[in-house]
């Protein structure tokens, strides 16, 4: 299957997409009150890595947009050069996040994997949109569904 074929409901996309970020905005809230009510958490290293990872998810994906708009080896390569600045960017700022303040790495963490958190909830939010789920669920499986998209294997 050609990649391009891959993103070709370009829509549905950017609709899961904006989902994730909504969905991650408001996981490291409900974390940042909760830290707050219990005290389990410093709840400026929750905001904090959740917003860290936020805009690399951001990032992310205005790389693999512009790669994917614009097919060819020149935006392959830009797409590789932004992906090496993204990275050491971040790591930069990981850093100096924890050198300058004091912020604590469990509570980072929790921060940090909202975001997987949200995608997992969105994933499975469509799955049971899109019908998928109830096929599933009755045990009327083809042999040609798998759970993991075939682009994957």
């Amino acid at each position: 299957m050609p990649w391009w074929l891959l993103f070709s409901g370009r829509a549905e996309m950017d609709r899961s997409i904006e989902r994730i970020e909504r969905l991650n905005v408001l996981l490291v809230g409900v974390g940042a009150m909760v830290g707050w009510e219990t005290g389990l958490l410093h709840v400026p290293s929750v905001v904090l890595g959740g917003a860290v990872m936020g805009a690399n998810f951001w990032l992310l994906k205005k790389v693999v947009r512009g790669l994917l708009s614009r097919p060819g080896r020149r935006a392959k390569v830009r797409a590789v050069f932004w992906l090496v600045v993204k990275a050491a960017f971040f790591l930069f700022l990981i850093s100096a996040l924890f050198f300058r303040f004091s912020l604590q790495g469990g509570s980072f963490a929790v921060g940090v994997s909202l975001l997987l958190l949200a995608c997992v909830i969105v994933s499975l939010c469509q799955t049971g949109r899109n019908g998928d789920g109830e096929k599933w669920r009755r045990g009327e499986r083809a042999s040609s569904d798998s759970p993991v998209p075939r682009f994957i294997f």
